[in-house]
């Protein structure tokens, strides 16, 4: 998908976002050859806290997505709804003034 303007669509960014931790899940599994063990846990403890962060965040935005499409459908369908009702009652006005007529 083109990226345009605004760097693409949520579900995009959730992709990079998960392509990304997934290639730093190996990276993060690597590291107790090369450093020490209380550094690759501070290094686990920050990659948990993004994600605890990163998650909740994309779930309010496909919240608000989702509940914005949910209002404009409503707003659409009681739009018609009213519309409907107008149109039957100036029929109903105008057979009621036919029959009214000599």
């Amino acid at each position: 998908m083109p990226r345009g303007r605004h760097g693409g669509s949520i579900a995009d960014g959730m992709r990079r976002r998960g392509l990304r931790i997934a290639l730093a899940l190996p990276l993060v599994a690597l590291m107790p050859f090369a450093l020490k063990q209380y550094v690759v846990q501070e290094y686990l403890v920050v990659l948990i806290a993004i994600v605890f962060v990163c998650v909740p965040v994309l779930l309010v935005l496909v919240a608000f997505v989702l509940l914005q499409e949910g209002l404009r459908r409503t707003q659409l369908g009681l739009k018609a709804s009213v519309m409907h009702l107008a149109v039957w009652g100036h029929l109903h006005l105008r057979a009621s003034r036919l029959r009214g007529r000599p």
